[in-house]
């Protein structure tokens, strides 16, 4: 759970009164919720930004937190994506996956080994490494969930599905200072409405869909906003359901007819309650409570020979078991805050605790690893079906306090803070073979070799507890404290000066077990202890030119823990030999450094009918963390590879040339790529210099809507367009990390259509009907291309979601 203390005494006169408000407030808090249960939010809204907001500034204007201060976001001197609820209702936005395909400048993706069974990866700028600590900090209100990510399928961060939201931010470039060490390539913010005081609100959604060549999606979510005690007890509320249809198909492995139909679909719940409580004018609480289910049922990969991608016909016959994914969390949260006459006391407290089980299915994997088989299954094991289960489980509490001023017209404005967590996360994977000798000895037969009378002759050890052909449990325990502040001071007239800063004392202890054939041993214990002290400052210049235009230039830098990498086992001894490390033992990773360099402009023009957000910026990466897969026996392994660069721009058009009409246009260019080689054994070179991140170097979203008023209501036309491009850099086929039948991700584009009506019913009700045609044209990008080891012909890959189409009606009081 988490506190906030915010208090605002409207005199410093009454100090009797203020100091037992103060300690009552304090007292209650403490009393009430211990600290297994407790949640972040914003601070109060400012008048000014406020008042802004009221008056509607124009196209593309909306209030943000990202400075933990309410602005209007043409006044923050920062790249910042900003959607409201009604936007993202209008884009049909559902998911995190949505978010970033209508944000250029984000790519988010799942690994091509376990692409749909759970593990993501999310990049802002380029900066992703899939490794330790995340790069992109994910927040419900000011709470960071972000967990460290891995080897295992099940380690991965978890995301809020999007239905009752306020809005979401997307914050680039390191927030090291305000948003702490997950964030170093910036933050994904999930904002959460507040408790209604004084009026009713309502907002309801339902939708109902088909996807061409698969199954129904639906879903129905009601939230209700209302007070209890009108001032002073309020509350908001809020549940939603939705079916995801799939639209793949399981075949026979040998007959190739169809056996199982749309085996991909997926369901996910959530639950919020809040409950604001005024005791006095001075002090807020609010408690809320934030559950979300998600079960998939099956990976999206498909296989490409069984596959027609030209009409989005999705088949696969490889797997036999199911690939399934379970993600349940529970955010129970507080806030309390303290108004203190001209400054704002606020204290946030959480506790997330989650868990997640996802099972894949193993056979060809171990056919052409271990049975050097690929192709066609051999006589003996068409029902062969071997298959790893990972689990994870995480916690986290979090204390955070900070004392920030009031007022932002005047001309020193400043935050203070203090942050402590404690968070836990243990990982286990374990993959059972029963036939692992039988599949040892087929490779043998295969090379013209006698067989193995048993395991022991191969790997030295027998299967572990009878079953398990590897077995590995991690267990990261991490404990950070920091200090932070920040301050802005107008120097003369419309320019000011930030400078702020952050002190963070991380300390992080690593439990490994391993056992196994493929580990060759029967039990192996490994620890270990880090402890690293940071400092991540940041520096700016903005100049308000005048109410419309701003300018600006910053300086910041991000810094991610250390971790450790597990070791990968004897089956990745030639990989591990040409990158020059044992694979019997952990390897450390040192942390990993970021500075970043932007300048940019925030301009609104024509009487706020055209709005123009456009930055520049370049990146020093060091010592990079980095996650990628061992090219002959396909596991994980992280290790610290050199430095690089980023540079690039964002630019954002919003204009409306008529009342009716609104356009938009979003551009990201990303150059990233390393700036060291990678030295291994015997002089080779295990990555050159000049190698590509993995991100698409150009970005576009284009989107344009209609509205005509019709009697009380409006009917509109919506059309929006994302493209990313492919990376040409040819691959570096002489390095060890690189399959040469795995090209670069493929170009891609998708438009997706809404027509509706918008009308008011009794009172101040609204209603949206709308029919939507998302993937219009069905394109079907290979995307994700992965087969079991270097040479093999058992191909897997991901695409789009097919063509769907579907209607929603929402209502909004």
């Amino acid at each position: 759970m988490r506190h906030s203390i915010h208090c605002r005494a409207a005199r410093f006169g009454a100090a009797s009164t203020f100091k037992k408000t103060l300690l009552g407030g304090c007292a209650l808090s403490m009393m009430a919720f211990s600290p297994a249960a407790i949640a972040q939010d914003q601070p109060a809204d400012q008048p000014q930004a406020a008042e802004e907001a009221s008056k509607g500034l124009g196209v593309g204007e909306i209030i943000v937190t990202a400075q933990r201060k309410s602005q209007s976001l043409s006044r923050v001197p920062a790249s910042i994506v900003a959607k409201g609820q009604e936007e993202l209702d209008v884009q049909g936005v559902r998911s995190v996956g949505d978010i970033a395909q209508i944000t250029p400048g984000i790519s988010f993706g799942q690994s091509a080994t376990l692409y749909g069974t759970g593990q993501t990866t999310i990049a802002i700028r380029g900066v992703d490494s899939s490794s330790g600590i995340p790069t992109t900090g994910i927040y419900i209100d000011d709470t960071p969930v972000q967990t460290r990510v891995g080897v295992s399928p099940s380690l991965s961060n978890p995301y809020p599905q999007v239905f009752d939201l306020d809005r979401i931010e997307v914050l680039r470039g390191p927030q090291g200072t305000l948003f702490g060490s997950g964030s170093v390539g910036g933050a994904l913010r999930f904002i959460m409405p507040k408790p209604s005081y004084d009026s009713l609100s309502l907002y309801g959604r339902t939708e109902l869909a088909t996807t061409r060549h698969g199954a129904e999606s639906y879903e129905a979510g009601l939230a209700i906003g209302a007070p209890i005690v009108t001032d002073k007890v309020g509350v908001r509320a809020s549940a939603w359901y939705r079916r995801d249809g799939g639209y793949i198909d399981r075949l026979d492995r040998v007959t190739k007819k169809v056996t199982q139909k749309d085996i991909n679909s997926s369901d996910s719940f959530t639950g919020r309650i809040a409950v604001g409580l005024k005791p006095s004018e001075t002090l807020t609480l609010t408690p809320s409570f934030y559950y979300q289910h998600q079960t998939i049922r099956d990976g999206s990969r498909f296989e490409v020979d069984e596959t027609n991608l030209d009409t989005g016909d999705q088949r696969l016959s490889l797997n036999v078991l199911p690939e399934n994914h379970r993600d349940d969390f529970y955010l129970p949260a507080l806030k309390m805050e303290l108004e203190l006459g001209g400054a704002t006391l606020v204290s946030d407290t959480s506790y997330f605790y989650r868990t997640t089980d996802t099972a894949s299915d193993d056979t060809t994997l171990s056919l052409a690893l271990s049975g050097l088989t690929s192709g066609a299954f051999p006589p003996g094991f068409v029902d062969y079906t071997p298959g790893t289960n990972s689990r994870t489980k995480q916690t986290a509490f979090t204390q955070e306090l900070r004392l920030q001023n009031d007022n932002s017209n005047e001309p020193f404005n400043w935050i203070v803070g203090a942050f402590y967590q404690k968070s836990y996360v243990r990982d286990q994977y374990a993959g059972t073979d029963r036939r692992l000798l039988d599949v040892v000895n087929l490779g043998q037969e295969t090379l013209g070799e006698p067989p193995f009378d048993s395991l022991t002759d191969v790997f030295g050890v027998e299967l572990y507890q009878g079953q398990f052909s590897l077995f590995q449990r991690n267990i990261h325990r991490d404990e950070q404290i920091a200090a932070y502040a920040q301050a802005d001071y107008e120097i003369v007239p419309r320019l000011k000066v930030t400078l702020g800063g952050r002190y963070t004392i991380a300390k992080y202890r690593y439990e490994n077990f391993t056992a196994g054939p493929f580990y060759t041993t029967d039990g192996q214990t490994e620890n270990l202890r880090v402890t690293s002290r940071n400092f991540t400052p940041r520096l700016g210049l903005s100049f308000q030119a005048d109410r419309n235009n701003l300018f600006y230039a910053s300086a910041a830098k991000g810094v991610r823990g250390p971790g450790v990498s597990p070791p990968v086992g004897s089956t990745c001894a030639d990989d591990a030999a040409a990158i020059g490390i044992d694979p019997l033992t952990s390897n450390n990773v040192k942390p990993d450094s970021i500075w970043s360099y932007e300048i940019g402009s925030k301009n609104r023009l024509f009487d706020g009918k055209l709005a123009i957000d456009a930055s520049a910026f370049h990146i020093d990466w060091k010592n990079v963390q980095t996650l990628f897969a061992l090219p002959v026996c396909t596991l994980y392994t992280t290790l610290n590879l050199g430095d690089a660069k980023i540079d690039g721009f964002d630019l954002a058009v919003a204009v409306r040339p008529i009342e009716q009409l609104q356009l938009g246009a979003s551009v990201a260019h990303t150059d990233a790529r390393y700036t060291t080689a990678v030295p291994g054994p015997n002089n080779t070179v295990v990555r050159r210099s000049g190698e590509p991140l993995p991100t698409a170097p150009w970005a576009v979203q284009l989107n344009a809507q209609w509205t005509q008023p019709v009697g009380e209501g409006e009917l509109y036309g919506r059309a929006d367009f994302s493209y990313t491009s492919k990376n040409n850099t040819p691959l570096d086929l002489n390095s060890p990390l690189v399959d040469p039948d795995l090209p670069r991700a493929p170009a891609t584009s998708q438009l997706d259509l809404r027509f509706g009506g918008r009308f008011t019913k009794v009172g101040s009700s609204n209603l949206d009907l709308s029919v939507f045609i998302n993937n219009v044209t069905n394109e079907q990008p290979l995307l994700a291309l992965y087969h079991d080891t270097p040479g093999a012909s058992w191909f897997r890959g991901g695409s789009f979601r097919p063509r769907t189409i579907g209607v929603t009606l929402s209502l909004r009081d």
